[in-house]
């Protein structure tokens, strides 16, 4: 394959003008099919042979169409050069299998956040200050149900703490969005950024330098194993979770979706609806023709399901009490002020 790597890279950021992580990941790509390739030519043929000889290595659908992403920014670039670009007609991209979507419970989430890790030096310097940065970078994650990618990519001057929101510039819909946050978060971002310039990275690693997948997921499941939880733990099980939760807890669906970024509110619906069975139990109890026949004491039952869904019990800034007997709930909620409220 007589491309070059350098033109390849600055056709895919100028004129496709792919977002930062999209061109790495291509690129990583480029590069295994460049070895594979040598001197071969870029024909139907070869590719018809590249892939099965990945796919008889054992690679699943999914990985095989990041090839396939790959091979279509190849055509456009050949078409962009002059160059023959027959070469993936008659291709379709490979048939996706969804994998399970792990969920993890707002105990799990809590049990990760609250388990340190030591670490050891690095480059003969103490790196100790990692744990405060990753378990940071966790919080994040999940009180905000982002992206990995956005949060790696986020700049000090992206950050506003008085208003407590964060907007994004580099999202997979390439358009920006905003995400809030409260305390704790807002002061373990406070301390992070003390000292730091505005372009630099909010969270960092040993060199100050953006924070690698790879390295983060690494630290992530240790930590989950160190805290107890024993289901398969990925970055995005985060967003996964955060999701679902406001699902259950009652936001509409076209509320989720923007805080999200879902671009298509398609994509919320066939993703996560079918996880979050409450939700769509309580919607249709709401119907007129329905509710009239539902018994009094469910609807009490769905009012108790709600309270405790909103986890005021665990607000010191609330005293709540719920007591359910018979035909009678009784709901008592109070404020507690104090000096700083």
């Amino acid at each position: 394959m007589t491309i070059e790597e350098k033109d390849f890279l600055s056709f895919i950021t100028i004129k496709q003008n792919l977002a930062k992580q999209s061109i790495r990941h291509c690129m990583i790509r480029f590069r295994v099919l460049k070895k594979w390739f040598g001197e071969e030519e870029l024909t139907k043929e070869n590719v018809e042979k590249f892939f099965l000889e990945y796919k008889d290595m054992g690679r699943k659908s999914s990985s095989l169409n990041t090839y396939y992403f790959v091979f279509r920014h190849l055509i456009e670039y050949c078409k962009d050069r002059g160059l023959p670009a027959d070469f993936l007609n008659g291709f379709k991209s490979f048939k996706k299998t969804k994998s399970d979507i792990i969920i993890f419970t707002t105990e799990e989430i809590e049990k990760i956040l609250n388990t340190p890790l030591e670490y050891g030096k690095f480059r003969g310097k103490d790196s100790s200050f990692l744990d405060f940065r990753y378990r940071t970078l966790t919080m994040f994650l999940a009180y905000t149900g982002c992206r990995y990618g956005e949060a790696a990519s986020l700049q000090v001057k992206r950050l506003d703490l008085s208003a407590g929101k964060a907007i994004f510039i580099e999202t997979k819909t390439n358009e920006n969005r905003t995400v809030y946050f409260t305390e704790p978060l807002k002061s373990r971002l406070r301390t992070l950024i003390e000292g730091c310039n505005p372009n630099d990275y909010v969270f960092r690693n040993t060199l100050e330098k953006q924070v690698h997948v790879q390295d983060y997921s690494d630290d992530l499941k240790c930590r989950a194993k160190a805290a107890g939880v024993t289901k398969r733990v990925f970055p995005h099980n985060f967003r996964h979770s955060y999701i679902t939760h406001l699902l259950e807890a009652g936001v509409p669906i076209t509320e989720v979706a923007s805080l999200v970024g879902h671009k298509d509110i398609q994509t919320t619906y066939s993703t996560y609806m079918h996880l979050a069975d409450k939700t769509l139990q309580r919607a249709a109890m709401r119907h007129p023709s329905v509710r009239k026949n539902v018994a009094p004491i469910e609807t009490m039952k769905a009012i108790k399901e709600m309270m405790d869904n909103m986890h005021l019990d665990e607000d010191p800034r609330f005293k709540l009490s719920i007591l359910q007997e018979d035909n009678k709930l009784k709901i008592e909620l109070l404020t507690i002020y104090n000096n700083n409220n």
